[in-house]
């Protein structure tokens, strides 16, 4: 889009999940068209925005690659403050983080200052599904 078009809103997206299951990669997939199999881990948050043209009206999303580590867990409540959406990710060949899904989503409603946030659940690292399909190693 070209720099004098008018944004009609920005919207705030977080990307949360567990770490390692590719919230960057994603972030930069939809943002730059690109993908890098050796991107480091994120290192408290990242911050990307793209402009989309939407019904004839320019809306800026302002995504937010949110750090999957514990140790930057106490940054929390500054990044889910104003948010309008949250895509929560796991790794399709990792069942614990599927299973962490809950507490992600339970840190957004207690971080959360607005009470309609959209959510939207993607799995990710479909292209890293183990040969051998078994209850215990594959989400689907």
């Amino acid at each position: 889009m070209s720099g004098d078009v008018e944004i009609l809103t920005t919207l705030k997206i977080l990307i949360i999940g567990e770490s390692n299951v590719g919230k960057s990669s994603l972030l930069l997939r939809f943002t730059d068209d690109k993908f890098d199999p050796n991107l480091p881990s994120t290192i408290g948050v990242d911050f990307k925005t793209k402009t989309l043209n939407l019904d004839g009206n320019a809306v800026r999303l302002a995504i937010w690659d949110t750090a999957g580590m514990e140790r930057f867990r106490t940054l929390s409540p500054s990044y889910y403050r104003g948010a309008q959406g949250a895509i929560l990710v796991y790794d399709v060949t990792s069942r614990n983080t599927f299973s962490r899904l809950e507490a992600w989503l339970n840190e957004l409603e207690t971080y959360s200052t607005r009470t309609d946030v959209v959510k939207m659940l993607v799995g990710n690292k479909i292209d890293k599904v183990p040969a051998a399909r078994t209850p215990s190693n594959f989400l689907f």
